[in-house]
């Protein structure tokens, strides 16, 4: 693919105060466990649950960003690239057998797959609190990617299940 030519996109990034509150919280809990540990009084299972569980927490909110962060996709003359720090798929637009359009909780979710091959990616969602925007995740302009690739790829709706949308060859 000539990656002169494509146009790069990336998601909209998440506050990273949830992130924050998280290991901010499992700081408290682990200090917790080293007074039980540290003292004569017995250490209740539950303490134990709850640390692991802070803990994990904070871990697997901590890997999201970290995904967020490295995600990119690119359109170009030739095809479409998706990278997000654990993958990267490239597929020609020849290559690309479906496009799956759903609704999500925030945003809606593609689907775009090729032989022995898909990535997914997330149009633009805003978390609303009080009918105030507390944050946007996904891509901001998921709507135009998804057109881009439905019409680069040749392909058109095979089927339109209520609220989701199949686009195929």
């Amino acid at each position: 693919m000539n990656e002169s030519k494509e146009r790069i996109f990336t998601p909209e990034l998440a506050p990273r105060s949830g992130e924050r509150n998280a290991w901010i919280l499992a700081f408290l809990m682990l200090v917790l466990w080293l007074v039980f540990r540290l003292t004569p009084w017995e250490l209740p299972f539950t303490l134990q649950v709850l640390v692991i569980f802070t803990l994990g927490a904070a871990l697997l909110i901590s890997f999201g960003n970290w995904v967020e962060r490295n995600t990119l996709l690119a359109i170009g003359e030739q095809g479409v690239r998706f990278e997000n720090g654990l993958r990267k798929v490239s597929l020609a637009w020849t290559e690309i057998e479906e496009v799956r359009v759903r609704p999500a909780v925030w945003g809606k979710r593609v689907q775009v797959r090729g032989k022995g091959t898909r990535f997914d990616f997330h149009t633009l969602g805003e978390v609303k609190y009080k009918g105030a925007i507390q944050a946007k995740t996904g891509f901001a302009q998921g709507e135009e990617i998804v057109r881009q690739i439905v019409l680069n790829s040749g392909l058109r709706i095979a089927d339109q299940l209520s609220d989701e949308v199949v686009y195929t060859r």
